[in-house]
Order: C-alpha cells, then sequence, then structure tokens
C-alpha cells in the first residue's frame, strides 16, 4: 500500500514535520521545488519521488500568515488536485484575515469569505477536499465554505488547559478574564473547568473622548488568566493586564490560541510586560521565532497532534 504525501508552504514546515511524525508509516514528505523570477513571480514544482500522487492522500500544511503562503496553498491544492489525488487535506493551523470575517462599514471587502471561496474553486476528486481549521476568529466563517468540500474548526482547548494546569496556580485563586467584552464564551468554558468566576473589562469614554478601562468582576487577590483567539500587536493584552493589576489582581497571565505578532518588536513588548506567563500554541510561523523560543516568558504548545488524530479518523473513515 502506498503511502501519502505531506506537502507545506516554507513557512509551515516546521509544523508538516511534526506531523509527519504522529503520521509516520502512513505519509511520506512531499517534495514541493520553489523559486522566484527577477520580477517576482513564484515558480512551483511538486517532486513526486518513488510514488505518484495519484490516487493517494494528500495533506498540505499552511498557516496563511501572509498572501504569499495563502496563494503557495491555492496554487499547489490545485496543482495535486489536476495530479489526480484521491483525496485532499488542507490543514491551517492559523487562518489569516479572520478578523476581516463582516463587513462593518458599506463598501467594506470580507475577505475572510473571499479566501474561503478561493479555496472552495479547488477541485474535488474521489472524496473530497477536507478543510481543517483551529479556533476560528469567528466560527461562521467555516460556512463561507461552498460546495461539496468539507470543512471543520478543530479547537486547542485540552492542549491550553494542559498548560495552565502545569502554571500550578492555587485553584482557589484563579480567575479567567477577557481583554475586553469579546470572547467571553470560550472564558467561561475555561472558568468553568476551574469551577470559578470571569473578569471582563470595558472601554468607555468621557465627554473629551478619552478612553477609560473599567473591571468588570473582583480580580482583587487572585491570579487572572486572560484568554484571546489571537495577539497580533499584543497591545490590548497588555493594557488588560495593566487594568487587571491596578485593580488588585496578585498576578496576571494569558492563554492564546494563536501567537500572530506583527514583528520582532511586538515580542519584546509582551516580553518586558508585567504580564508573568504566555501560555499558547505553534499554529502560527511567529512561535517558532528564536526571540521566542529563547524566553521563559512564553511556554509554546505543540497542537499537531489536534490535527494528525483527525487525519486519521477522517482517513480511515473513507477507505
Amino acid at each position: 500500500m502506498s503511502k501519502g504525501f505531506i506537502f507545506s508552504t516554507k513557512s509551515s514546515k516546521y509544523f508538516a514535520d511534526l506531523m509527519l511524525e504522529k503520521l509516520k508509516g502512513e505519509f511520506e514528505a512531499g517534495s514541493l521545488e520553489r523559486s522566484e523570477s527577477i520580477d517576482g513571480m513564484q515558480y512551483h514544482r511538486v517532486h513526486f519521488n518513488k510514488s505518484p500522487i495519484l490516487g493517494n492522500t494528500i495533506v498540505f500544511v499552511a498557516s496563511t500568515a501572509d498572501d504569499k503562503d495563502f496563494l503557495e496553498l491555492l496554487r499547489v491544492g490545485m496543482a495535486v488536485s489536476n495530479f489526480g489525488a484521491k483525496k485532499c487535506i488542507f490543514v491551517i493551523p492559523y487562518f489569516g484575515y479572520s478578523t476581516m470575517e463582516r463587513a462593518v462599514k458599506y463598501g467594506e471587502i470580507v475577505t475572510a469569505k473571499c479566501n474561503c471561496q478561493l479555496l472552495s474553486s479547488i477541485p474535488n476528486n474521489t472524496t473530497g477536499n477536507l478543510f481543517l481549521m483551529l479556533d476560528l476568529h469567528a466560527p461562521s466563517i467555516c460556512h463561507y465554505f461552498e460546495g461539496p468540500c468539507v470543512r471543520e474548526e478543530l479547537y486547542a482547548d485540552q492542549v491550553l488547559l494542559q498548560g495552565i494546569i502545569a502554571l500550578n496556580v492555587n485553584k482557589d485563586l484563579i480567575m479567567f478574564g477577557s481583554a475586553d467584552l469579546g470572547k467571553t464564551r470560550r472564558v467561561s468554558s475555561y472558568a468553568k473547568y476551574f469551577n470559578t468566576t470571569i473578569a471582563l473589562i470595558r472601554k468607555t469614554r468621557n465627554m473629551e473622548e478619552t478612553q477609560t478601562r473599567e473591571v468588570i468582576g473582583d480580580v482583587k487577590g487572585k491570579h487572572v488568566i486572560i484568554y484571546d483567539d489571537m495577539t497580533r500587536s499584543g497591545k490590548s493584552l497588555v493594557n488588560a493586564c495593566n487594568v487587571y493589576l491596578e485593580y488588585g489582581a496578585i498576578s496576571v497571565s494569558a492563554a492564546l490560541s494563536h501567537l500572530a505578532l506583527n514583528n520582532d518588536q511586538t515580542a519584546e513588548t509582551l516580553i518586558n510586560s508585567k504580564i508573568e506567563k504566555i501560555i499558547t500554541t505553534n499554529s502560527h510561523p511567529m512561535s517558532q521565532h528564536p526571540i521566542i523560543q529563547k524566553s521563559d516568558k512564553f511556554k509554546i504548545l505543540d497542537v499537531s497532534s489536534v490535527f494528525a488524530d483527525k487525519i486519521q479518523t477522517w482517513k480511515y473513515s473513507l477507505k
């Protein structure tokens, strides 16, 4: 029986390697050649090695952190489908543009929906395409896909919970919070596990349009853990930490699904902040940055098994 192939974008190779370890014996690493022309055009070639793609399962791993990675996912996905893959599984640990899932002002482009429609255009072969994503900013994004493809949101809750437990914080003093009035459902689910309460931050403006923040909930004497699906600039997270400390919290840590930092400076800002510990996953390529890897502030947790387990279930159910 021939093995399936696992391909990835260059920035997500670390994640594909982890999945390959967990799916050893069932998949082998696919080879993807890349080059760039003098005018910036991207060239790709799929190398077949000893086994053909025809009739096999293909896994493509790509966190779409930028347009380049998204386009590679789209182009390679179309190519392997045209080469006759039996089924294509697209692993997207971090789905870029997920905050652009709705239009607020007239004329705004809902980019998350546009990207889902583009991915839906990848041809379906024998058993169709499967799109796997993790902790989406808005669950409704799954419904933007069109046609017969299967799309599913997976969750990092159990992985993050283990990281929170490892903090060894007194359970009687732990409390979960949000950086604003959003994400109350997810914050409440973590609080329920520890049988504790939640705190939220409400932003208000006075007559001079100066923004102030007030805490809803009593955090005095508590170890607050802020949950958010992602942080990019780090500003909301750092501001929330400072507000909770001002309201009497003993310490503030954070649990994040995606460490989608904008740049090195943002990483340094978080490192130098009063946040005690940042527990997050390896879904975003920035989680592998040397600054992050060397800092004791960050605890990076592997979520590749979340995808590998789902792939094994789906793969065998369609044999």
